[in-house]
């Protein structure tokens, strides 16, 4: 009797073994699936578009949250200019102080 419960506890045992093996292999081609795809990816985000821009009027005046944009941007005296990486962000601060600047791509 001894014998037969070792037989079925090992049985168990090697069940799941088996199934991870299967598992990890599985996910091991998904990860090399997924670094071919980030390594794509990676090539196209390599050269992001620039825009440049231009401080055109004074910021006496201005709104503090305005003046601080335009302080993230490296603007400083009317006639700066700069050239920044078109994204979301860039473009969120030139949106406050749209009035303020010109942009160019």
């Amino acid at each position: 009797m001894a014998e037969e419960i070792m037989k079925d506890e090992l049985a168990v045992e090697e069940a799941p073994a088996k199934k991870t093996r299967k598992t990890t292999a599985k996910k091991a081609e998904g990860t090399a699936k997924k670094a071919t795809t980030k390594k794509a990816s990676a090539k196209k985000a390599a050269k992001p578009e620039m825009v440049t821009i231009t401080l055109k009027k004074s910021l006496i005046g201005a709104l503090q949250a305005q003046k601080d944009c335009a302080a993230a941007l490296g603007l400083k005296k009317v006639g700066d200019v700069k050239v920044h990486p078109e994204n979301a962000a860039t473009m969120g601060k030139v949106a406050k102080i749209a009035h303020l600047v010109a942009v160019t791509k």
